[in-house]
């Protein structure tokens, strides 16, 4: 979900490997499939960086899931 990606970020990570649902949205949804989970996951990102006050991906960090 969005939030673990947040959640992997604060952590530390440079990036987020997410495989098994993309396949899945490929055998299951196709192109829209893909895009319509890519979009999804966006705004799950987006929404959980607005409740936690970050506006950039550069602010997130271990301060943002340990208050």
């Amino acid at each position: 979900s969005g939030l673990d990606v947040f959640k992997a970020l604060a952590l530390g990570a440079d990036a987020v490997i997410i495989a098994r649902p993309f396949v899945n949205m490929i055998y299951g949804g196709k192109d829209e499939g893909v895009e319509s989970y890519v979009q999804q996951l966006g705004q799950e990102l987006e929404n959980t960086m607005m409740m936690t006050g970050v506006s950039s991906l550069r602010e997130i960090s271990k301060k943002n899931i340990y208050k």
